[in-house]
């Protein structure tokens, strides 16, 4: 079942590696031609984890980041899909072509007579360290 998946969001998963990188290789860019204090540098970058990983390397060394945070992240969505379509009690699945309907981060396709609905939402607290992104996966009956 995850090898349909991984094949079918294929082309998704790309684009998205793709605008990620072009992302931090505009922020590390606008960090170093930044001549503001700690505070604004860490804005420009995107927040202290990226201020931290752009700081200390060079764009070699960013672009392998980001391939593995976006690698990382593809890995956790397509488990989440498999382990909400078992909890659904569908084992196997055909293979199928993904229509989606936004980014990868927000969307819905249908698989084996269900629709699977990815919906990005933002979470945090007072004892969450940063306001962050959370992804929900739900698996309904019928396709729609």
């Amino acid at each position: 079942m995850l090898e349909q998946i991984e094949k079918a969001f294929i082309e998704l998963d790309g684009k998205m590696l793709e605008r990620q990188t072009a992302w931090a290789m505009e922020r590390y860019d606008a960090l170093r031609a930044n001549k503001g204090d700690y505070a604004e540098s860490v804005r420009i970058a995107g927040g202290k984890g990226w201020y931290n990983q752009m700081y200390g390397s060079n764009k070699a060394m960013l672009a392998e980041y980001v391939a593995k945070n976006i690698s990382s992240i593809i890995a956790k969505r397509n488990a989440r899909i498999v382990n909400a379509l078992n909890n659904k009690g569908i084992t196997t699945i055909p293979e199928f072509t993904l229509v989606h309907h936004s980014d990868g981060s927000e969307g819905f396709f249908n698989v084996a007579g269900h629709r699977v609905i990815i919906e990005t939402i933002l979470a945090g607290g007072y004892n969450i360290q940063c306001l962050h992104q959370r992804t929900l996966i739900k698996v309904t009956k019928g396709e729609y």
